[in-house]
């Protein structure tokens, strides 16, 4: 048991004993292969043959490893060690690949690699920055196929949440060897994207006052007159954060 607990960090010690047990057993399913795709080799982009390329740019949310709280959907399933329901884990390390919607753990015997679709939401930790909440884009309904399968950051809650995607684009090498002309590379840029719900719907929120105050009619003077007192730009995403707050009833 000892060395189930090391394999991640120490759970809160003022959780209730039935959560630290649903806890274990999620460490315990993740530890045994249950939920195991398999040792991530992070260097590799899979889909194109990186021998003679380099990849510019990187294929993850943030680069580097992270402190998170992961919560999981509430599923049943079936590992060498038997059935475990899966809950949750703290103050574990986490990185979120983009290009395949997986999640990599960083464990003791080494970096192990669970599908984003198991994940209902997490909270990142940063020292010196206040946490991040992410939800999973499954939770909402896109009918215009904006996103896929990843996470929105909850930029704010509330009735209507602002959320930012990140989609990721990937540019295949175009180098043609008779003309020596283009690019060997693989190059990875990433795009923010602001969206808002409407109820399970999300919407693409295009950067204009008549846009933003269209999920906001039935506050629509108060909030203008917050605009203006403040001096808000629709188009400034610090500012957005302000009138999402207000408009929620959050400041």
């Amino acid at each position: 048991m000892k060395k189930l607990i090391y394999l991640f960090w120490a759970l809160s010690s003022t959780a209730a004993w039935a959560q630290n047990t649903m806890m274990q057993n999620t460490k315990d399913a993740l530890n045994a292969g249950g939920l195991k795709i398999g040792q991530h080799n992070s260097t590799m982009l899979y889909g194109f043959d990186t021998r003679t390329s380099e990849v510019l740019g990187s294929y993850y949310l943030d680069q580097d490893w992270t402190l998170a709280t992961v919560r999981f959907y509430s599923k049943t399933i079936s590992t060498p060690k038997g059935t475990v329901k899966l809950d949750s884990l703290a103050d574990v390390q986490i990185r979120v690949n983009l290009q395949g919607n997986d999640i990599e753990f960083n464990t003791p015997e080494g970096v192990k690699v669970i599908s984003g679709a198991l994940v209902k939401s997490f909270t990142t930790y940063k020292q010196n920055q206040l946490p991040k909440t992410y939800l999973s884009t499954l939770e909402f309904v896109d009918n215009y196929d904006k996103t896929k399968p990843s996470f929105f950051e909850l930029l704010v809650d509330g009735k209507v949440k602002l959320l930012e995607y990140t989609k990721i684009n990937i540019q295949k090498p175009d180098y043609v060897e008779a003309f020596n002309t283009g690019s060997r590379d693989v190059k990875i840029t990433k795009e923010r994207q602001l969206f808002f719900n409407q109820d399970k719907e999300v919407l693409k929120l295009s950067l204009n006052k008549k846009d933003v105050l269209t999920p906001m009619e039935d506050k629509k003077s108060a909030v203008e007159n917050f605009i203006k007192q403040n001096d808000l730009s629709v188009k400034d995403k610090t500012d957005l954060i302000q009138i999402f707050k207000f408009y929620n009833g959050q400041l």
